[in-house]
């Protein structure tokens, strides 16, 4: 199975959360993609600290730089 990008993953969240706002979904169809919607959040939290870490260790000078988060 084929690693889906941040952006492709935020899309994928966008539509699972568009079929649990539907009133056509049953509810144990609604636990499955809960369900799904969590292990995709799961991923692209960890690509998403996975790129932090690597701007974090690139630098101009090869040395590291911290890489600060916008409140």
């Amino acid at each position: 199975m084929e690693e889906l990008t941040i952006e492709e993953s935020f899309t994928k969240l966008d539509e699972i959360i568009e079929k649990l706002e539907s009133n056509d979904v049953s509810l144990d169809e609604s636990f499955n993609l809960y369900k799904l919607g969590m292990e995709e959040l799961q991923k692209a939290n960890n690509k998403i600290e996975t790129t932090k870490k690597a701007v974090m260790a690139i630098a101009k000078d090869g040395g590291f730089e911290v890489f600060e988060e916008e409140e």
